[in-house]
């Protein structure tokens, strides 16, 4: 289970920021359906993130899937040429402090009972610094590093004896993963289960329902069971394996049912339907395998009915420690029968272009937040920032009749 991400220098994050899924102990609400309940700490089990245009939400799951991307094939791409590789665009261009200096990215997470901290810096493909921690009773170093001066814990580490083997342009993590063993291989089976994808393109999880219908009969059941509001009655993987078939019924002239007939959901099934059956299929490997499941725009193509009853299924009937952080305009979704008070978070440019994540648990009853607050109706208003739009001044109004 995901506590905390943190970033910095990256994209338009220019400071160090921090995405907290503790829960704020003084809120009631939804207490029973809305937490992961641990020893240590209580967790949410979703995330709803708002942001303006342009304002940066989108460059934080940027900043997750380059973290998870590194850590997966940093050993495998350091073997490619420089050219391959493309060039570094990480750092925040419009400070003079920041432009040549590392990126910073850094997780913690609960593996069992015990709580693990990963994290490092990289500017142009090199490894700045790396580190890992663990807690039980207290948190210990387990390694460190600096470039390729490395510090080892080798009593609680021992795998960390193949230092000498690293160079300087690979993750300690992603070179110890080809061993798969000890306290490496469970932070990266962390990131094996992490998964990160963008609502406008179905390109990373059209896979995951594929496999699921070949392989998972409970899957298959659930799904068509799902799609009957839209008089789909099944969705099957086609005799020769290249594409996905939904079955619809056939009627006559007389509304008297006479048979299926098979549509590719690829090529006739509208964007909605083809994105929800594909959504679908990575939502119910999440919730069985109790993933954290980040998806930007998440709104997109679906209707706003659809996008509640989604995450009233993670809420309500996600019995595996799951987790859905979502970036969304949505503003149905802004309700206190949703989602609770720390689930709201903003993305928000400053004047000099950095975008600053904080959560809607900042504003207190002196600002007018209350559990019973028409969150919706503030966030339009701009109470809590991140919702600014084109400003129709008189000079633009003036122009705009001239066209």
């Amino acid at each position: 289970m995901l506590i905390e991400f943190k970033c910095r220098n990256f994209l338009s994050f220019k400071d160090e920021i921090c995405l907290n899924l503790s829960t704020v102990d003084t809120y009631t609400e939804h207490k029973d359906t809305h937490i992961l309940k641990t020893n240590k700490l209580n967790l949410l089990k979703s995330i709803a993130l708002y942001g303006s245009n342009g304002g940066g939400k989108s460059n934080l799951s940027r900043a997750i899937t380059l973290m998870d991307n590194l850590i997966h094939y940093s050993f495998r791409d350091s073997l490619n040429k420089d050219e391959e590789r493309g060039d570094w665009t990480g750092d925040f261009k419009l400070c003079n402090d920041t432009i040549g200096k590392p990126s910073m990215f850094e997780v913690s997470f609960f593996v069992g009972e015990d709580i693990y901290r990963y994290g490092f810096e990289m500017y142009n493909w090199e490894v700045i610094s790396e580190w890992l921690y663990k807690t039980e009773k207290r948190e210990t170093l387990l390694f460190s590093r600096k470039g390729n001066d490395f510090k080892i814990n080798e009593t609680r580490f021992e795998e960390g004896k193949r230092y000498k083997e690293v160079n300087q342009n690979v993750l300690f993590i992603s070179f110890l993963a080809q061993y798969n063993s000890g306290e490496s291989g469970k932070v990266f089976n962390f990131f094996k289960k992490l998964n990160i994808v963008n609502a406008l393109s179905d390109d990373h999880i059209s896979h995951v329902t594929r496999k699921l219908l070949k392989d998972d009969e409970k899957f298959k059941k659930w799904l068509s069971i799902a799609l009957q509001f839209l008089e789909i009655s099944s969705v099957h993987v086609s005799p020769d394996e290249k594409e996905l078939l939904s079955k619809h019924p056939v009627y006559d002239e007389n509304n008297l049912l006479t048979g299926f007939t098979d549509f590719s959901v690829e090529r006739n099934e509208s964007d909605g339907t083809k994105k929800l059956i594909y959504l679908l299929g990575a939502i119910y490997h999440t919730l069985k395998h109790g993933s954290v499941f980040v998806i930007d725009e998440f709104n997109s193509k679906l209707h706003p009915n659809l996008s509640l009853k989604i995450i009233e299924l993670f809420h309500k009937y996600n019995n595996n420690g799951a987790q859905f952080i979502i970036t969304v305009h949505d503003p149905t979704l802004l309700d206190k029968d949703v989602y609770r008070r720390d689930q709201f978070w903003f993305v928000d440019r400053n004047q000099f272009g950095s975008s600053e994540l904080y959560p809607m648990s900042n504003f207190k009853a002196t600002d007018g937040l209350r559990s019973m607050s028409d969150f919706r109706k503030k966030y339009l208003n701009s109470d809590f920032g991140a919702a600014e739009s084109i400003e129709l001044t008189q000079e633009f109004i003036n122009i705009s009749k001239e066209i």
